[in-house]
């Protein structure tokens, strides 16, 4: 009796302790990006990356997430799984980068924050083209956020930035 509880508890610590499981995709972290490397980048070009970047870390958090869905089975029958491997490296990179480009968008008054220079300062015709530079940053940043280039959470501060300015 005493060896067959050994036995299981042996099991036990072997099918808890050592899984070795991949990180979800939602845990991993950006590493760090300087935005001087996008500093030069044109609202165009910026724009264009935080595209493709956004595009790359869907692709790198699937890929990641099948690695973590087959490093479960692996665990649960060999008693370790795979762990991280590249995707969750690059996938940490391209969140890095992506706050780098979003960086960069801020300091060279890009989409939503273009409108925030002097150009549009307060007028005092309520409809003229305040409300337009307001409504047309709404809809930038709708736009960037249904893309998926910015979370919701993002959108909601970078809206909160916009009427506070106008």
């Amino acid at each position: 009796m005493k060896k067959l509880s050994t036995t299981l508890l042996l099991f036990f610590l072997l099918q808890t302790g050592c899984f070795n499981l991949a990180t979800p995709p939602s845990q991993i972290s950006g590493s760090y990006t300087s935005e001087l490397r996008y500093q030069s980048f044109t609202c165009e070009e910026l724009s264009a990356e935080l595209s493709s970047l956004a595009r790359r870390e869907n692709q790198l958090a699937t890929a990641q997430e099948q690695r973590r869905k087959s490093s479960m089975v692996q665990a649960f029958w060999i008693g370790y799984g795979n762990g991280d491997g590249i995707e969750a490296a690059e996938l940490a990179n391209v969140r890095g980068e992506k706050e780098a480009v979003r960086k960069a968008i801020e300091s060279n008054r890009c989409g939503a924050s273009k409108n925030f220079s002097a150009k549009s300062a307060p007028t005092t015709n309520p409809a003229g083209p305040l409300n337009d530079n307001l409504r047309r940053d709404l809809e930038t940043i709708e736009q960037w956020r249904s893309a998926g280039i910015l979370t919701e959470q993002e959108a909601g501060e970078l809206r909160r930035e916009a009427l506070q300015k106008y």
